[in-house]
């Protein structure tokens, strides 16, 4: 009998084995590839977001204090108060006067604004008026997300404190220096000190 030469030879299961351990291998190394992309790709989105929230803060509460008035505030019952900038760490916020900031160009009209803790993010609230009836009414951007702690320190010509006014003379000032440590929830920690320039004191 004459065997069939056209037969072709199957695979054996030594082969079949070999073949699915180098596939398994592949998948594993493939897996493992996407899986550090994924990661890294998250990781530089994380800190893109940290440092543009980090820059908009920072231009933002700059600008505002560039442009603040040394007058006294007034509180939303239509008294003086006996300050020109209030702020304190027991409150995690600080208010003052300054240039409204609107959509189109910054406006010559004099606002209040506050920088707030809340609910872990710092907010920006610019109110209608430099002494706003309603504490209500304001426009609110959020500058920073996620903080884990928050301080605030001032300082005159020569110290620092957490809280401003601090005494007579300093209530007719604005701070000299004013220093914002931010702590996120990832334990990066963004510090910058922002110099007003007003040098003045309302009589």
């Amino acid at each position: 009998m004459k065997k069939n030469k056209d037969h072709k030879k199957g695979f054996t299961l030594i082969e079949v084995l070999i073949s699915i351990v180098i596939l398994s291998l592949i998948a594993v190394i493939t897996s493992n590839f996407l899986k550090s992309s994924i990661q890294s790709r998250d990781l530089v989105s994380g800190k893109s977001q940290a440092i543009y929230e980090f820059n908009l803060l920072t231009s933002t509460l700059t600008n505002d204090l560039i442009n603040a008035a040394n007058i006294p505030l007034i509180n939303f019952r239509g008294d003086i108060e006996k300050a020109t900038f209030i702020g304190g760490a027991n409150s995690d916020s600080f208010s003052f006067i300054t240039k409204a900031i609107t959509k189109d160009i910054s406006s010559k009209d004099l606002v209040r604004v506050e920088y707030v803790l809340e609910n872990q993010s710092l907010l920006r609230r610019q109110y209608y008026a430099a002494s706003p009836a309603n504490p209500l009414e304001y426009i609110e951007t959020m500058l920073f997300e996620d903080i884990n702690n928050f301080q605030l320190e001032f300082a005159d010509k020569t110290r620092w404190f957490y809280a401003w006014p601090q005494g007579p003379i300093t209530q007719r000032q604005i701070p000299n220096l004013i220093k914002v440590s931010i702590t996120n929830n990832q334990d990066e920690s963004f510090v910058w000190i922002v110099n007003p320039n007003i040098n003045t004191v309302y009589e």
